[in-house]
């Protein structure tokens, strides 16, 4: 309906103005020299106003013509880097197919039209190395840090596991300590220095970084706690030992709470036995035993040279009170009763160590009782069994 008003009255206002414009037809002059041009005002105004339109729609193509070439230009620099994206992507791939010569020609092809080249000649870096084009690596290494010093980190962490792969530590050692100074508690940078003192077997150096991992949260509580432990006990075994002293030095760099750990006590005083202070290694092992077992701290407490025996054999049947039937306990009260020629006794506790599964030192010392005791018949037998339990450890390491 309003359509339809709209509609009456434009008509009755073209109408209206027509009638006007017949009864005033009035005329637009322009003169210019030589130049004169008259024509109807009605017609001049129809003139103007299709100049108008036509000047919109001109600018309207235009407009649209530029932005057409705007998208053009768009997605051919889209089609471009697809291009070198897709070489990109695709050299990584063969990266992690281990096909590294192709992965190493595809990852540089892409490397002049991406915006960010510096995962390609990390990625031609690693390939290069696996091909052991070791100078090529370290090319691949420099040109990123010229394309991207600001990513220092990332290509210095890359660089280093890539000398510890090839086994270069003392280079990985460097590169290591210097991004160490860039970020003192990254983790990845610890965890790449404990792998290669670890591999090294510098346990010194190890130690020094142990309150940086702590803090750097690399390893958990406990994995810290067992790491500590093996690192303790690992410097007990150090070749650089060489006197009573280096010994106790190290129990005093332990701190107090680990020096109740068995493995760690074990280790101390297997280095106290080797120096002859027996006593010290007695008390120490007789200490951790009250309160918690460790058969490799009995064991070491069976071979001491005891002079009190009887009251070595008390001893010894407290902790098999409290730990049950152990099978290094039986064998070290089996061992004590030799010592005081308690034959029977010493029988009984062989007996029953070997009843709960074969061992070989067991064997042999119950062989040697018999054998004192005029029983050669059964004492070769032990020893069969003893020989026999030590064959058997031995093809277990080869399987």
């Amino acid at each position: 309906m309003w359509r339809l008003i709209i509609f009456l009255l434009l008509l009755v206002a073209s109408v209206w103005v027509g009638i006007e414009v017949a009864r005033h037809p009035g005329f637009l002059f322009i003169a210019y020299e030589p130049w004169m041009v008259q024509m109807p005002i009605w017609f001049a105004l129809l003139a103007l106003l299709i100049f108008l339109c036509l000047f919109y729609f001109l600018i309207h193509i235009i407009d649209g013509t530029q932005f057409l070439w705007f998208k053009f230009k768009n997605w051919l620099r889209f089609r471009r880097e697809q291009k070198f994206y897709t070489k990109t992507q695709h050299g990584l791939t063969l990266l992690i197919e281990s096909r590294f010569k192709k992965a190493e020609r595809f990852l540089l092809a892409g490397v002049n039209q991406t915006a960010e080249p510096l995962i390609n000649y990390l990625g031609a870096a690693k390939a290069a190395q696996e091909q052991n084009a070791y100078q090529r690596r370290d090319q691949y290494i420099q040109k990123a840090y010229e394309i991207a010093p600001q990513a220092d980190l990332a290509i210095g962490i890359t660089k280093a596991e890539l000398e510890f792969e090839q086994g270069q530590f003392e280079q990985t050692i460097a590169t290591l300590n210097h991004l160490r100074q860039i970020s003192p508690r990254h983790p990845r940078v610890l965890s790449l220095l404990e792998k290669v003192y670890v591999r090294l077997g510098d346990w010194k150096a190890l130690q020094a970084i142990l309150p940086s991992l702590r803090k750097a949260k690399v390893l958990t509580d406990m994995q810290l706690e067992q790491f500590e432990k093996n690192l303790y006990c690992e410097r007990f075994h150090s070749p650089t030992i060489i006197s009573l002293d280096d010994v106790n030095q190290i129990w005093q760099e332990i701190p107090r709470y680990l020096r109740k750990n068995p493995d760690i006590v074990f280790a101390y005083s297997r280095q106290l036995i080797h120096f002859s202070a027996t006593k010290e290694a007695e008390d120490l092992i007789r200490k951790t035993l009250k309160n918690q077992w460790h058969a490799g701290l009995a064991n070491l407490y069976g071979n001491l040279p005891f002079t009190n025996l009887n009251r070595q054999l008390v001893i010894a049947g407290a902790w098999l009170k409290m730990y049950g039937p152990k099978p290094e306990l039986l064998l070290l009260l089996g061992k004590l009763c030799v010592r005081i020629q308690l034959w029977g006794k010493a029988k009984d506790y062989f007996e029953k160590c070997l009843a709960q599964g074969p061992n070989a030192e067991a064997s042999l010392e119950y062989g040697n009782l018999l054998m004192q005791l005029d029983e050669p018949q059964e004492a070769m037998q032990k020893y069969k069994q003893g020989l026999e339990r030590i064959v058997l450890i031995e093809k277990e390491k080869y399987l």
